[in-house]
């Protein structure tokens, strides 16, 4: 395993004035590099120069329609060149794009337009009816602007482009001027609107270029995820170009055999994903013989803890070790496994340079080694965001004395690595006891059958919560009494006998946000209807 390139002199420097779209594609023509691919879509092979005419030719759309310096807008589509360009062309005048995640509905869409104040929204005729649902509730909006086809009061995206000239000054934005938006999946309320400013691309750019992604411009870039979700809209958008690198395209719904495919055909060096997404690449028998996946160098997981089993798994079939790490909406990832350190499976790594992480104590005390406390960043992380768009209560509830509270357990070892327990509101106390779900899972995953597992706490009257298991089986194992009994009885010999689930259920899936966690507080929620 190489060692982490050296870092630049202006490595986690932030200038008092910068752009992102300067930074992620202007640069790069500047020093004579338009020629190199920026994106692979299809056929189609885009430039750095082809995307900043592109770009600019939006963002002189944007000017054209009346735009202005930190105006809001919103993006419902799935992966496509149109994209990305409305993203960049939106941030290089000062605009603010919101990708927003395709299988938000009506109530959430209302809420993000009137929360953000959008005056357009980009979308594809198939994705657009829900805002025309709630068009006339949303008194900021001005603009429908569709990919595709538009139908009377609706705007088209091509025309619109065509008409934009391809010179283009980007706007002079601040490092702390609002750079985009991502709104939350809204598990316990109301999406939340996590606010960025242009100086995120370096502040968690740096970082993750040099040290969890170890990019370089000759690297192929490849994530099969929506880029609306913070970890694919670094790792597969601008982290990449960022570094003068290459993106591979992907639309539509992770499908595990068409993944294997668009890495073998664009031979791809860098490959993210979540734990649940490199689970079900290994679910396909003999996957590594039926394709060429000797490109891969690194691979990236977040989203999820990732078990040891599947990090195992995959190095030894697929040939590539997979960096873990967990990041955040608020920031991306900031804790992670790199080269050149050496790799503890089961591990969520060491804070790479330039971010500082604590786990604290009830008291706010940093807690000694092997203890369990809440993760914690400090608050002037140059990469963290501004905050949540008019719920200033929401975000003070996670600020305390300089520190940003994850709302996750964890505890750091001898060695400095750090350890994920559980989301706060996901611990199970039982006869007094703290559980964490997900050293459950993974003892539950060890066994030949399992594709996944949730597991919750329960109410029960005598011992607080009593531990239940949902597990999702392999393709072609069927579930059955004797199975559940035989599982029991494996985790009796790999954990303590108060760790281990009382019920196992079969499940045909477990409920997920769009990025891939398990979603514990539904499974609570349906087991206490």
């Amino acid at each position: 395993m190489s060692e982490p390139r050296t870092l630049p002199p202006n490595y986690m420097v932030v200038p008092p004035f910068l752009n992102m779209a300067t930074l992620a594609v202007d640069r790069h023509v500047e020093a004579g590099k338009g020629g190199a691919p920026a994106i692979l879509d299809g056929e189609r092979t885009i430039t750095y120069a082809e995307l900043q005419r592109l770009l600019n030719r939006w963002g002189n759309a944007l000017k054209d329609l009346g735009f202005k310096k930190g105006d809001h807008f919103i993006i419902r589509a799935a992966n496509c060149l149109e994209y990305y360009v409305a993203v960049l062309g939106g941030m290089k005048i000062g605009a603010v794009p919101i990708p927003t995640n395709t299988l938000f509905r009506s109530k959430e869409l209302r809420h993000i337009i009137t929360n953000s104040e959008s005056i357009a929204v980009i979308s594809t005729p198939e994705l657009v009816g829900p805002i025309d649902e709630v068009r006339r509730a949303c008194p900021s909006l001005r603009h429908t602007i569709i990919l595709g086809a538009p139908k009377a009061g609706q705007l088209s995206f091509s025309d619109l482009l065509e008409a934009g000239s391809e010179r283009l000054e980007a706007a002079r934005t601040s490092k702390d001027d609002l750079a985009f938006s991502l709104y939350t999946s809204g598990t316990t309320g109301d999406p939340k609107g996590v606010q960025h400013a242009h100086r995120w691309l370096i502040g968690s750019g740096d970082p993750i270029c040099h040290f969890a992604m170890d990019l370089r411009p000759s690297d192929i870039c490849f994530q099969p995820q929506e880029i609306s979700f913070m970890y694919p809209f670094g790792n597969n958008f601008f982290y990449p170009l960022y570094s003068g690198a290459c993106i591979v395209m992907y639309a539509g719904r992770f499908e595990p055999e068409r993944t294997l495919a668009y890495i073998q055909r664009y031979r791809v060096t860098i490959f993210s994903a979540v734990p649940t997404i490199y689970r079900m690449l290994l679910a396909i028998a003999d996957a590594e013989k039926r394709y060429d996946l000797s490109s891969v160098r690194l691979g990236n997981s977040a989203g999820e803890p990732l078990p040891q089993d599947t990090y195992e798994e995959v190095k030894r079939r697929f040939g590539f070790e997979t960096m873990d790490g967990i990041g955040q909406t608020e920031l991306h990832i900031f804790l992670s496994n790199y080269p050149g350190l050496k790799v503890k499976p089961g591990a969520m790594g060491k804070p790479m340079l330039g971010h500082t992480v604590a786990v604290l104590n009830d008291k706010g005390e940093e807690c000694p080694a092997g203890e369990v406390g809440e993760l914690c960043l400090r608050a002037d992380d140059p990469g963290l965001t501004l905050g949540y768009r008019k719920m200033e209560d929401r975000w003070q509830a996670v600020n305390k004395a300089g520190w940003y509270y994850c709302k996750d357990y964890a505890y750091r070892d001898e060695d400095g690595y750090y350890w994920y327990v559980s989301r706060s509101d996901d611990i199970i106390v039982t006869r007094a006891y703290l559980v964490s779900p997900k050293e459950v899972e993974e003892a539950i995953m060890d066994h030949p059958a399992v594709l996944e597992a949730g597991v919750v706490g329960l109410p029960d009257p005598t011992i607080g919560q009593k531990i239940k298991a949902f597990i999702t089986l392999k393709p072609s194992v069927a579930p059955s009494g004797a199975l559940a009994e035989e599982i029991k009885a494996m985790l009796k010999e790999k954990i303590a006998p108060y760790k281990a689930p009382r019920e196992i259920e079969f499940v045909s899936e477990l409920p997920k946000t769009a990025t891939g966690k398990i979603l514990r507080r539904m499974l609570r929620q349906e087991q206490q209807a």
